[in-house]
């Protein structure tokens, strides 16, 4: 066994030690943490220690060379500097070309730390996140667009789109140059459209391409703009080719036709398009005539409007086909059909009829014109996706708005009522509280006159009736009556629940609630249009469809964009909805 070690050697080396740890002053310092300055200088410190080591190395080779001797000690001690700092400095030093390196141009959007930005408070919030973000994309210029922009701007559109070769959309009516100066003066300063909307966006840039006129099928909620998406490309073209006269207009049929499932969204449809066209033939001396057919009116009435041609032909399915059948007009020259609210017509029955004109247009249309189809609807459907795979070529999909967030702003009330006279108690203290105008939709025309008749006698609203029963006559009236003003109340069933614009609607009243989720849907819509805010109020008795009442509540639970919905507890108790299931638990 070794003897342990002298007290008196422990003592020595610990003094030794301490001796070595001393600083200039004498005093012993103690170890402590160094801050990232004081690690700089330390740095500092040795990168000159090492840069007088090598002045040591070179002082001592030349002293051995000039006195011409060779003193070991002298020479190994220069060696071992020599080796000593050659082995830090040559740490990590390679030898390659810089033309290799694959991040010489990578600029990261984080690169820049925040804590220099607001360093002494020279930059606020806003310009930090701008310089980790970079601008955003309206702050920009087109040519300053990269793929993230654009993908930023589909996303705060909610604009979802497939098909390959998409283009971009439009950031402003003028930037890219497609819509001529007369048609753009048009719709910003007579018609005060200063931004187009999300559908018209996506549509206007991918018809209006001159080279390749594709088709193109959009998917958007009512309210959304679609009418003037498709009107603005339709007057493009036709302004590309010179006017034509009264006799060819004749013998060759419209340049354009559009198809929609109701009279009333014919006519609607015909008079948007002609506050465009009005003023664009006033101005521009270009006669350009609007002209529609829809049942209700005779063919003598439809020959007569047809007996100086037209440009834009805007009809419903059935009669359009009498009118074909009938020899009224020809179609040899149709370069854009419109399939409006085209879910709607499917649901409507008239599938055999859009199938059959479809038809009847490509034998009719010459060989020499391209023509272009553009179809639009609220749902995408089997039958939708089978028309569109039938008829329409490489079409462009284009989605709004739908499972994005952006969705009306409507705020939906579901209450029990147990028949008819306690929904109208209650719908008197309803009406009294929104403003003009108001939509009451109801399932049987008998209760539109019921309900008609017990607002005009107390109460002292005024009140009009658009019901498939009424002549087209009486429902035009109703329409006019409604729209300007003269009635503060529409009762309607599902013939206004679809397509016809009718601004500023505070509240929709479901008297009698619809039997299908799609058409409650719809109705609900005519309110709460162009991001203003509207109330659904909707009365629900003890005779409903169960699985209706099941998805009615999904739905008012699911779509709450103002997070104010409100669902009876009588009606979730009657119909068992709304409840968590309980999983029973057997020991």
């Amino acid at each position: 066994m070794a003897r342990p070690i002298d007290v008196n050697q422990l003592i020595a080396g610990i003094n030794k030690k301490k001796a070595l740890d001393k600083d200039i002053s004498g005093k012993i310092s103690k170890p402590k943490f160094l801050s990232k300055h004081e690690r700089f200088k330390q740095g500092q410190f040795e990168s000159n220690k090492e840069e007088l080591k090598l002045t040591r190395v070179k002082n001592v080779k030349t002293e051995v060379k000039q006195e011409g001797f060779q003193d070991d000690s002298g020479l190994h001690k220069a060696d071992d500097i020599k080796k000593d700092s050659r082995k830090k400095s040559s740490k990590f030093q390679f030898s390659w070309n810089e033309g290799e390196d694959t991040l010489r141009d990578y600029d990261p959007i984080v690169s820049t730390k925040a804590s220099a930005l607001l360093r002494n408070g020279k930059y606020s919030k806003i310009a930090a996140e701008s310089s980790y973000m970079g601008k955003h994309w309206t702050e920009k210029s087109l040519n300053e667009m990269n793929e993230r922009d654009w993908r930023i701007l589909k996303e705060d559109f909610a604009i979802v789109t497939k098909g390959g070769a998409v283009q971009n959309p439009m950031r402003n009516w003028e930037e890219l140059s497609i819509i001529p100066e007369d048609l753009l003066c048009i719709i910003k300063q007579k018609l005060q459209f200063f931004s187009p909307t999300p559908i018209q966006r996506i549509t206007i840039p991918n018809v209006c391409n001159a080279k390749q006129h594709r088709d193109f099928l959009g998917v958007a909620s009512t309210g959304s703009g679609k009418t003037l998406a498709f009107i603005i490309p339709i007057l493009i073209r036709m302004s590309r080719s010179p006017p034509r006269p009264s006799s060819l207009k004749i013998m060759d049929g419209p340049k354009a036709l559009i198809l929609a499932p109701t009279r009333e969204l014919v006519q609607q449809i015909q008079a948007e398009t002609e506050k465009v066209t009005k003023i664009w033939s006033r101005e521009n001396n270009y006669d350009c005539r609007v002209i529609s057919i829809v049942g209700g009116h005779s063919f003598e009435e439809i020959s007569f409007s047809l007996s100086e041609g037209c440009d834009i032909l805007v009809a419903t399915p059935g009669r359009l086909i009498d009118s074909l059948d009938n020899h009224l007009l020809v179609m040899k020259q149709v370069e854009t059909l419109v399939l409006d609210e085209a879910d709607k017509m499917i649901d409507l029955g008239f599938e055999d009829q859009v199938t059959n004109i479809l038809t009847k247009v490509d034998v009719n249309v010459d060989s020499a014109t391209n023509r272009q189809t553009l179809m639009f609807t609220a749902t995408m459907t089997p039958v939708i996706e089978k028309i569109a795979a039938g008829y329409m070529r490489k079409p462009v999909y284009a989605t709004i708005g739908l499972d994005t967030g952006s969705e009306p702003l409507i705020r939906q009330v579901v209450e029990y009522a147990d028949n008819e006279e306690e929904k109208f108690k209650k719908l008197k203290s309803v009406v009294i509280k929104y403003e003009s105008p108001i939509i009451i939709f109801i399932n049987y025309k008998q209760t539109a006159d019921w309900l008609a008749e017990r607002f005009q006698t107390e109460t002292n609203m005024k009140v009009t009736i658009l019901h498939g029963s009424k002549s087209q006559e009486q429902r035009e009236h109703s329409l006019q009556l409604f729209r300007t003003g003269k009635v503060q109340i529409m009762i309607a069933t599902n013939v206004a629940a679809r397509g016809l614009d009718i601004p500023n609607v505070s509240l929709v009243v479901n008297f009698q609630i619809s039997k299908k989720i799609d058409d409650y849907v719809h109705r609900i819509g005519r309110t709460g249009r162009a991001q203003r805010e509207g109330t659904a109020f909707s009365f629900v008795s003890g005779t409903e469809d169960g699985t209706l009442i099941h998805e009615l509540y999904k739905y008012v639970k699911k779509h709450d964009p103002l997070n104010s919905n409100s669902f009876s507890d009588v009606v979730k108790n009657k119909y068992n909805v709304g409840k968590e299931p309980k999983n029973e638990v057997i020991y």
